[in-house]
C-alpha cells in the first residue's frame, strides 16, 4: 500500500478542533493512503497543507522579490535592501531566462497534482467516513484551490497546460505526461469553472476552522479572475496562436461575469467594510490588524511565535529594530496619488489646495494609514525621517546630532524615499521588537473593499457609469473623502484611470498593483519611470522652534524599466527542455 509523508506544521494544527481522537492517532511515518481516506481528520491534515503551500505568499516572504516585495518592483515602493540582488535585475528590466525569474516564478504542478489527488479520493469517500454535506464541502476546497493555483499561472505565463487528475508515470499515458499549453482563454475559463463548482460546494462559513475557503472567496476569486480575463482581452495582443492573450470579442462577457460575481458576493456575503474607528486613518490601519474584521472574506492565517511570518521584522521604520526593517520605501509618486481633502484634487491639479509647507496634511486619510511620514507617531514614538539640521545657517548631517534617527542616510537598509510602509505593521504604546518570523497579523487574501473596486472596473469598463459611480463612492466614503465622492467631474476614459487610482490606493501594499498595470497594459509606462522620494530638512530657530521644508529628489540612480515582453514571464529553459511539447514565450 502506498505510503503518504504527511507533515504535522502547528500552522495546521491551529485549523484541527481539539479532539482526545486525534491525539490518539498512530505516528505519522506509519500512516498509509487508507489511513488518510478512512479518518477526517487526517484528511483535513492533508489538505491543510496544500493550504499552507499555496501561493498566498504577501506577508511571510522577503528575500529577494517574493511575496509583498512585488510592490517594491512596483511604482507603490522602491525596494530598500542592498542584498537584495535580483531587485537591482527587475527594477532596471534586465531580467530574462539567462538571469531566472525565481522570485516571480510559480510553476504549482506539485501542489495541483495533491489536488486532483484529493478530488479523486474524495468523489470516492464513503458516507461512513464523511457525510455527503462533509464530502461536498472538501471538494469544493479543492476546486476553490485548484482555480487559485491556475490563476497563478495564468497572470504570469499566459496560457498552460490544463492538467485535471493526478498524473502516474507508470499508467498515464505519455502523451499526457508531456501536455502541450493550452491557450490562456482555455485556461481563465477552467478557473471560472472550478471558482463555480466551488461555490456551489462550499459552506456559507466554516463552523469553526477559521482559514477556510467558503463560497464567498470562491465567488471572489471568480470576481478577480474575470476581470483580469476581461482587461487581457481588451488591452492584450493575441499571440503564439492564443497561448498569449484572449480574444478582444470575449473582453465584454469576462467583464459581465466578474460584475456579477461581485454584486453576488455584495449583496448575498453577509459581509460589510470595515468601520470601527472614528478616524478615517485609524480605522483603515485597523483594518489589517484587527482579526475581528467583518470585511475578511478569506484569509491567510498566522500564528505568532508557532507559525509567524516576518512581515514587521522587515518593514518597521530603521530605529525600531536598529537592524532590518524599511524593505520597501513608497514612492513619492505614490504619495502623490492621494488627494487633497478638502478639494478632491490630486496635489498637481490647478486649485487642489496643495499646501508644499504642509504636504502630509489635508490629504486622502488612507495616506496616513497606509504610509508613514516625517514626525508620524508610530508605535508611541514620532518617526524622525529628516536627513539634516540647520541651525545658524549651517547643515548638520551628523548621526545623533543632526539627521534624524530614521532619516535618509542614517543606515543603508532605511527609508530611500523619506517615507516608510504603516498598512499592516503592528501599532502600540511601545517600540515593538519582533524577532523573525514572530508576527502573527493575517494576510487578507480577498475582503470586500476589493470586490467593490472590482464592480466598480468592470462596471465602467462595460460602460455603466451611474453603477461605477455608485460602488466607487462607498469606498471613497469609507476612506474618509469629503468631496467628489461620485467623481462626478469625471466620465469615460478620465473616470476609468480615477477609478484605477482608487484601486492603487485602497489595494496598496496587498499584492495588486504589480499584477494590475501588467493586465491593464500599462506597465511599459507605470513601471517605466525615475522614482522619486522627498528630502526632509528640519530647521531650529534661535528660540528652538522647528520646522521643516521638503525637497524632490531621484531616489535610484537608474530608472525602473519594463519591456513589452515582460508582461509575461519565460516558461524557463529547463521547463522547455523536460517537456518538449512547451513552446516558450514571444520575446525570450
Amino acid at each position: 500500500m502506498k505510503r503518504i509523508n504527511i507533515i504535522f506544521a502547528l500552522f495546521a494544527l491551529a485549523f484541527i478542533t481539539c479532539d482526545d481522537d486525534f491525539l490518539n492517532e498512530p505516528p505519522l511515518d506509519r500512516i498509509t493512503e487508507n489511513d488518510v481516506w478512512s479518518d477526517k481528520a487526517l484528511m483535513d491534515t492533508y489538505f491543510f497543507k496544500i493550504y499552507d503551500r499555496m501561493p498566498w505568499d504577501y506577508l511571510e516572504s522577503f528575500w529577494d522579490v517574493g511575496g509583498c516585495q512585488r510592490d517594491g518592483i512596483s511604482d507603490l515602493a522602491r525596494g530598500t535592501y542592498t542584498w537584495t540582488a535580483l531587485l537591482n535585475q527587475y527594477r532596471p528590466g534586465i531580467w530574462g531566462t539567462a538571469n531566472n525569474t525565481w522570485p516571480l516564478d510559480w510553476w504549482g504542478y506539485d501542489i495541483i497534482w495533491k489536488i486532483n489527488y484529493s478530488i479523486e479520493n474524495l468523489e470516492q469517500i464513503p458516507t461512513s467516513v464523511l457525510t455527503v454535506e462533509e464530502r461536498n464541502n472538501r471538494l469544493g476546497e479543492m476546486h476553490f484551490l485548484r482555480a487559485y493555483c491556475y490563476f497563478a499561472l495564468a497572470k504570469r505565463y499566459g496560457g498552460v497546460p490544463i492538467i485535471l487528475v493526478p498524473q502516474n508515470p507508470d499508467v498515464t499515458p505519455q502523451e499526457e505526461l508531456f501536455p502541450s499549453r493550452n491557450t490562456e482563454k482555455e485556461v481563465y475559463d477552467q478557473i471560472l469553472s472550478d471558482s463555480q463548482a466551488a461555490f456551489d460546494l462550499l459552506p456559507n462559513r466554516w463552523a469553526s476552522q477559521k482559514g477556510r475557503a467558503s463560497k464567498w472567496a470562491a465567488k471572489s476569486l471568480e470576481s478577480r479572475a474575470a476581470l483580469y480575463a476581461g482587461s487581457i482581452a481588451k488591452y492584450g495582443t493575441v499571440q503564439l496562436d492564443g497561448v498569449m492573450g484572449i480574444p478582444a470579442s470575449n473582453a465584454d462577457a469576462y467583464y459581465q461575469t466578474s460584475l456579477s460575481a461581485s454584486q453576488t458576493v455584495i449583496a448575498e456575503g453577509g459581509y460589510s467594510l470595515f468601520n470601527q474607528y472614528s478616524d478615517p486613518a485609524t480605522n483603515y490601519a485597523n483594518l489589517f490588524l484587527d482579526e475581528t474584521d467583518d470585511e475578511a472574506i478569506f484569509t491567510k492565517i498566522w500564528i505568532p511565535f508557532e507559525k509567524g511570518h516576518e512581515y514587521d521584522l522587515h518593514n518597521v521604520p530603521f530605529s525600531y529594530r536598529l537592524d532590518w526593517g524599511a524593505s520597501m520605501s513608497p514612492t513619492k509618486q505614490l504619495v502623490d496619488s492621494y488627494e487633497v481633502l478638502s478639494t478632491g484634487l490630486l496635489p498637481s491639479e490647478s486649485g487642489s489646495g496643495y499646501d508644499e509647507n504642509n504636504p502630509w496634511e489635508n490629504r486622502d486619510p488612507r495616506l496616513k494609514g497606509t504610509i508613514l511620514t516625517n514626525n508620524d507617531i508610530f508605535q508611541g514614538e514620532p518617526v524622525h525621517i529628516w536627513y539634516g539640521t540647520e541651525r545658524d545657517g549651517s547643515i548638520d548631517t551628523g548621526s545623533g546630532t543632526g539627521i534624524g534617527k530614521d532619516g535618509l542616510g542614517i543606515h543603508p537598509d532605511a527609508t530611500k524615499t523619506g517615507f516608510y510602509v504603516r498598512k499592516y505593521l503592528e501599532d502600540g504604546d511601545s517600540p515593538l521588537f519582533v524577532p523573525q518570523y514572530y508576527s502573527g497579523q493575517d494576510c487578507l487574501i480577498f475582503r470586500l473593499g476589493e470586490t467593490y473596486l472590482n464592480a466598480a472596473e468592470a462596471a465602467i469598463e462595460l460602460g455603466i457609469e451611474a453603477s461605477a459611480r455608485d460602488y466607487i463612492e462607498v469606498i471613497r466614503t469609507r476612506a474618509g473623502l469629503q468631496q467628489n465622492l461620485r467623481l462626478e467631474p469625471y466620465s469615460g476614459t478620465e473616470l476609468r484611470d480615477r477609478i484605477r487610482n482608487e484601486r492603487k490606493l485602497e489595494l496598496a501594499f496587498e499584492d495588486h498593483r504589480y499584477w494590475d498595470v501588467r493586465r491593464w497594459r500599462i506597465a511599459t509606462e507605470a513601471l517605466s519611470i525615475q522614482v522619486e522620494g522627498v528630502r526632509t530638512l528640519r530647521h531650529i530657530d534661535a528660540a528652538g522652534n522647528e520646522t521643516f521644508t521638503y525637497e524632490t529628489f531621484d531616489a535610484e540612480a537608474l530608472p525602473m524599466s519594463f519591456d513589452q515582453r515582460h508582461y509575461y514571464l519565460p516558461i524557463g529553459q529547463n521547463r522547455v527542455n523536460n517537456n518538449p511539447n512547451l513552446i516558450e514565450n514571444v520575446g525570450y
